[in-house]
């Protein structure tokens, strides 16, 4: 993966749009120009050196875009029932009668949203991933009895590691309710009550946290996974939210987590 960390990109947050606007992301451009028949043209340039091209017609007045994370959940296309499979890249050793806490990358989606100047409702126009390997699927458990999950391979954080544009931030609790230590290497779990958190004009992103329970039900040993509120947020975060309701949709892993 290619190092972007200096690179002069654009910040996520609301733009407005009068003639031309351009944005610029890793492997990803977007033009906006008007035409003669007053219209708004849109081009982006993808990850994969695909054009996409739309348009937005009768707009002689200012269109008032915003640039923000999203949840991955569009692409390729929405055939999960909300739940991610994040496969970490090593695996996490839980003592018994113990509980850790970890930073993890978590992939994310790009959208751009138009936002309604009679009253500020926004709708997505367009989404991409500045990272195609994140639009994958994955299969949890059996292919009879299996959850179809959208994939990712993640690793563990440093205070200082960053993939802007690429991954927000994820904090990770294990409490380990069992006799003996254990290995987790994979994380199953619902997405679609999480939060993204982001800082204007930067590329700043986290994510609402979850938290695992290990314990033995029925003399199998899984891990029950609840989302937990990223509580480090300050007022100067902006929210992007996917469900009016914010009840905990737990998932039990059932079928291995090393």
């Amino acid at each position: 993966m290619e190092n972007i960390q200096n690179e002069d990109y654009s910040g996520y947050g609301h733009y407005e749009v009068s003639e031309r606007l351009e944005l610029r992301l890793p492997k990803t451009e977007i033009k906006i120009e008007r035409k003669s028949d007053d219209r708004l043209s849109y081009y982006r340039k993808n990850s994969e050196n695909q054009e996409v091209k739309k348009s937005i017609p009768n707009s002689s007045k200012n269109v008032q875009l915003e640039l923000c994370p999203v949840l991955p959940l569009h692409l390729p296309a929405k055939k999960t029932n909300d739940l991610i499979f994040l496969r970490l890249a090593e695996s996490i050793f839980v003592e018994k009668k113990s509980t850790v806490n970890v930073v993890i990358q978590f992939p994310m989606e790009i959208g751009i949203f138009i936002i309604n100047s009679s009253d500020d409702s926004k709708e997505l126009f367009d989404c991409f991933t500045c990272e195609p390997m994140h639009s994958r699927f994955a299969l949890y458990g059996t292919p009879e009895k299996g959850n179809l999950c959208m994939y990712s391979k993640v690793k563990l954080l440093e205070e200082e590691d960053s993939d802007p544009y690429i991954f927000a931030k994820m904090i990770v609790t294990l409490s380990n309710e069992l006799e003996h230590g254990v290995f987790v290497r994979k994380l199953v779990f619902p997405i679609t009550e999480h939060t993204i958190y982001y800082a204007k004009d930067s590329s700043e992103v986290h994510i609402d946290d979850i938290k695992g329970i290990i314990k033995s039900v029925n003399n199998n040993e899984i891990i029950e996974i609840n989302r937990e509120e990223y509580t480090k947020k300050d007022k100067d975060w902006k929210l992007v939210s996917y469900s009016d309701s914010k009840d905990n949709k737990s998932f039990s892993m059932e079928k291995g987590f090393d």
